[in-house]
C-alpha cells in the first residue's frame, strides 16, 4: 500500500512539473541572430553610465 501511494505521488509530481514546463514561454528556442526584443537591462545600464559620466564631468557650482 505504501509503495502504491509513493508511486502515485511521484507520477502526479512528474505530470505536474511537465505541464508547468510546457506552459513557460521562456527559454524559447531561437535561431542565431536578432530576436527583435529590446534588451531593457542594456538600455538601463547605458543610461546609468551616461548619467554617472555627466555627473563627474560637469563641475558643481557652489555659492
Amino acid at each position: 500500500m505504501g509503495l502504491l501511494v509513493l508511486g502515485l505521488i511521484v507520477v502526479l509530481l512528474v505530470v505536474g512539473l511537465e505541464g508547468n514546463r510546457r506552459r513557460q514561454p521562456y527559454p524559447r528556442e531561437t535561431r542565431a541572430g536578432l530576436t527583435g526584443v529590446p534588451d531593457r537591462d542594456l538600455e538601463r545600464v547605458r543610461a546609468e553610465l551616461l548619467a554617472a559620466v555627466n555627473l563627474e564631468v560637469e563641475p558643481v557650482m557652489r555659492d
